[in-house]
């Protein structure tokens, strides 16, 4: 089961997933939403979750990352949060598992070097509440055409904050770069298969 992204407003606290299985918290962007697809909402998420047998709360909000923050159409009055404005929302899941992935939007706010008070915050920040949850950090992803130098940088900076608090970095590398076929009419977010090939990268990459 997964529970969809639908704002940046705090949801009811939960507790533990009566099925047993254990709750997984997705923080990100338009990724993990699956923007511009039929699975919009649940994203690759979903697929993951199924993979992993994880009751799956998805809180992606599209726009957003590290440092960025969206007035946009989509999002609930007063705008659509950064990553740490997730934390509560977060923690009222009590999530067993975290996932986070994102960066890419980011770019629009700042260098890596400025962007990476962000950074720290966040992880600072969402250790300090889940002081118990297995923490996994994917690596900034991007579309068809070969990514910047500065998502490359912002990179290292996710991971060394990820390993400073003991979160799982899993380097994805870009499985969508030079597959055309893999993006969206809108040109920009992962299509359907797009989205399965990330969930299947991050199941083979995470430990078990």
């Amino acid at each position: 089961m997964t529970t969809p992204a639908a704002s940046a407003s705090p949801t009811p606290s939960a507790t533990a997933d009566p099925t047993g299985r254990p709750v997984a918290v997705f923080i990100g962007d338009s990724y993990t939403v699956g923007s511009g697809t039929s699975l919009e909402g649940t994203g690759f998420p979903a697929m993951l979750g199924e993979l992993r047998g994880w009751e799956v709360v998805n809180l992606g909000i599209s726009g957003t990352g590290y440092a960025m923050s969206r007035d946009a159409a989509w999002c609930p009055p007063g705008g659509c949060v950064a990553y740490a404005g997730v934390i509560p929302d977060a923690v009222g899941h009590d999530p067993d598992i975290v996932v986070v992935s994102g960066g890419r939007n980011d770019l629009a706010a700042g260098s890596p070097e400025q962007l990476a008070p962000a950074v720290v915050d966040f992880f600072t920040r969402l250790r300090a509440a889940l002081p118990e949850a297995r923490i996994v950090v994917t690596s900034p992803l991007w579309d068809a055409p070969s990514p910047p130098q500065s998502l490359i940088d912002l990179g290292v900076i996710v991971e060394r904050e990820a390993n400073r608090i003991g979160a799982v970095y899993l380097d994805l590398g870009q499985p969508l770069e030079n597959r055309p076929e893999l993006i969206a009419p809108d040109g920009l977010h992962p299509n359907e298969e797009g989205l399965r090939l990330i969930a299947e990268r991050i199941d083979a990459l995470l430990p078990r």
